[in-house]
């Protein structure tokens, strides 16, 4: 277990959250989240970041029943800028994904055997079953990120915290917080998980925007009830 100032990170049955990080600026963001009918809430910029916080980490969060990554990527398409999703499962799992003009920076897997028992199973082109990782898988991608995020200085350092296998004392809040401080990236990233109250170390409550299926206020309400019919938070 690690600890976010007075804040425990992680725990017995371990985080499971999400956040989009971005070289977009607030409004920027907000108008394209809420043309994708983005579902969950949208931060102040900080030091050149904005983060998107989605309601579901693990479903669909905006339309056409897109999950983070997959928002991510269209995001990406759609402009200059960095844009990187995080994925944290159980403090067990980290996935992150970024991008910038449509080109892949990074994706990264931080143990892909993780829930690997209940997924299909795999065959080659012979049939034959296909050996799925049990270690970090695409930490050769840090140094683009780290590039792209303006610090190139970092690189060696964030492929090097990557690749490494975690300890069964340690966890991947543990590690995501590492990396956000080579990057530059918002410190809280880790505590998330506590919206819609205040997230230790990170702005108040009020200072996020909440969207819900695109919309704000009662008219968000509204919409998100429409969207719950076609979207699934896992």
């Amino acid at each position: 277990m690690s600890f976010y100032g007075e804040t425990e990170v992680g725990g017995p049955n371990g985080l499971t959250y999400a956040v989009l990080v971005t070289r977009l600026a607030h409004d920027e963001l907000l108008e394209i989240l809420t043309s994708e009918r983005f579902s969950g809430w949208v931060a102040p910029t900080e030091d050149g970041w904005t983060v998107a916080v989605p309601e579901s980490p693990v479903g669909h969060v905006a339309s056409r029943r897109r999950r983070l990554p997959e928002l991510a990527e269209a995001i990406s398409d759609r402009t200059d800028a960095v844009v990187a999703s995080v994925v944290v499962v159980k403090d067990e799992l980290l996935r992150l994904w970024a991008g910038r003009g449509g080109a892949q920076l990074v994706d990264y897997v931080s143990d892909p055997s993780v829930g690997a028992e209940d997924a299909p199973l795999e065959l080659d082109p012979f049939g034959n079953p296909v050996g799925i990782s049990d270690g970090p898988v695409g930490a050769h991608g840090a140094s683009a990120l780290a590039r792209a995020a303006d610090r190139a200085q970092a690189a060696d350092e964030l492929q090097e915290l990557l690749s490494e296998r975690l300890g069964e004392s340690e966890n991947e809040s543990e590690r995501l917080q590492a990396a956000a401080r080579l990057l530059g990236w918002p410190s809280w990233l880790v505590a998330v998980d506590s919206l819609p109250r205040r997230v230790p170390g990170g702005p108040e409550a009020s200072a996020f925007t909440r969207l819900r299926a695109g919309r704000g206020g009662i008219g968000g309400i509204a919409a998100a009830q429409a969207a719950r019919v076609v979207r699934r938070k896992a």
